[in-house]
């Protein structure tokens, strides 16, 4: 920064270089707008986040001295549930109802990759993604959840 801000020319010259030579964009906002144009089925529902643990009002936890070291979600739509639970570095779901199906975990910035799901609908991400990512599955239609955080 420029210490002489009463001259004329110092101030004009730090102007001139905030208008010509704009800050690199931030990385979040970069990934926020690959998310945008990653939509693969648009005609696909999106599933809604329904509940999620980490909501969850403390106040109402009782006695317990300390938080249990797990994380629920279920994200829902009007015919398929998605279960997920992180433990110990895995994610851990069930599709409700089950049936031939497969899950693919999407990243702002990696290749998607596909997990098996068995008959009862389980599946399991190991390791859980670190990033920012989302879960589509595929079966007779296409459900997608909304963007995770862990």
């Amino acid at each position: 920064m420029p210490e002489d801000w009463n001259d004329d020319e110092v101030l004009l010259g730090v102007l001139r270089r905030a208008l010509t030579e704009p800050p690199p964009v931030p990385e979040g906002v970069l990934r926020a707008a690959r998310g945008a144009f990653a939509w693969r089925d648009i005609d696909g529902e999106l599933a809604a986040l329904t509940y999620d643990s980490s909501l969850d009002d403390l106040a109402l936890s009782g006695v317990r001295s300390q938080q249990a070291g797990l994380r629920a979600m279920t994200f829902a739509t009007s015919s398929t549930t998605i279960e997920l639970e992180v433990v110990d570095g895995c994610l851990l779901g069930q599709i409700v109802p089950p049936g031939a199906l497969t899950v693919e975990v999407q990243t702002l910035d990696r290749a998607p990759s596909t997990v098996t799901v068995d008959e009862l609908g389980c599946f399991t991400v190991d390791p859980s993604p670190t990033e920012c990512f989302r879960l589509q599955v595929q079966g007779a239609e296409t459900t997608t959840t909304g963007w995770i955080t862990l």
